[in-house]
């Protein structure tokens, strides 16, 4: 699959998204509304055949392309009357309605709720309608006044007991080295960064909780309410520090360095906190890529630099706790 190939045809306008896995799966979003999707060759043709009868689909660029609102897994698509807030292409769609959001998700997980969660109005698979909950996106905010209530509804979400599949670190440990390959892919080589981390991930001593399982500054309302957890779709029973160390690490990103001492110390979070946001910065480095954000190659590799500086504080703690001990 050619990637720079497909980021640089103009024959549906402008890359504006784009997903990679080195010889496994491309996807571009162009500006016009197409994607384009390519995996390996007997996959792409039965896609192809999947989408064939539809005028809104061709055969290009070694893949299938397919025009809006055309998305073989978003089938409810051409359905929702709204404004269009988020797309990605396979993946999930969401629209914002009078008074309410929809969502569509490929996988068609049933929604998760939780107790302050957006309320949910309608769900059947593929299609979930949430209430709209006022606040501001905590991105959209001076963050740091906000990490202590952040850190206690993080907590309150943490001690309950729902049923929900489980992210382990043998599943953490498949997303690490898949970011480390398409990092090196586009030019950012981590070298042997994943295979540091997943080992000291597994040393860690267990805990479960339910955790958000993508939890950053862009899944957080807030305002006179209080703090509303958003988008729990990807729900899981994992280890606390996984969130812990995801949200950290998008503040880490972000030069938020003041709210993201706040947040640790709100959290009470250890030395191992260390080791699990240099894993997130790892896993999401290739987020300025995936967005295809100005700069993007400094971006990257800027984030995968903050890793390694991360995994030099874990391992400097350690040292530090050997020497006072």
């Amino acid at each position: 699959m050619d990637l720079w190939g497909a980021l640089e045809a103009d024959r549906f306008g402008e890359p504006v998204y784009v997903r990679y896995q080195p010889g496994r799966r491309l996807v571009v979003l162009y500006d016009s509304m197409a994607h384009l999707t390519v995996f390996k060759p007997k996959r792409t043709e039965r896609l192809w055949e999947t989408v064939a009868g539809s005028p809104l689909a061709e055969r290009a660029l070694d893949g299938v392309v397919q025009r809006w609102p055309l998305d073989v897994r978003l089938p409810a698509l051409p359905e929702v009357r709204g404004e269009l807030v988020r797309y990605k292409p396979g993946r999930r769609a969401v629209f914002r309605l009078s008074g309410a959001y929809a969502k569509l998700r490929a996988d068609g997980r049933a929604p998760v709720e939780i107790p302050g969660s957006p309320r949910v109005l309608e769900h059947r698979p593929g299609l979930t309608v949430y209430e709209e909950v006022p606040g501001t996106p905590l991105r959209n905010c001076e963050r740091a006044p906000w990490m202590e209530p952040v850190a206690e509804a993080m907590a309150r979400l943490h001690a309950l007991r729902l049923d929900l599949p489980a992210h382990d670190t043998e599943l953490e440990a498949r997303d690490l080295r898949a970011a480390a390959e398409t990092a090196a892919a586009i030019g950012a080589d981590p070298g042997d960064l994943a295979e540091r981390l997943i080992p000291r991930m597994a040393d860690v001593e267990p805990a479960v909780a339910t955790i958000h399982g993508s939890f950053h500054d862009d899944q957080v309302l807030v305002g006179d309410a209080g703090v509303t957890l958003l988008d729990l779709d990807s729900a899981a029973l994992g280890h606390p520090l996984f969130d812990v160390g995801e949200f950290a690490s998008y503040l880490t990103a972000a030069g938020e360095d003041e709210a993201r001492g706040r947040f640790l110390e709100a959290c009470g979070a250890g030395r191992d906190a260390l080791l699990f946001e240099a894993a997130a910065l790892l896993r999401w480095s290739s987020l300025p890529f995936r967005d295809l954000e100005p700069d993007w190659p400094d971006k990257v590799r800027r984030r995968i630099e903050l890793s390694r500086e991360r995994l030099a504080d874990y391992r400097r703690s350690a040292s530090s706790v050997i020497t006072a001990s």
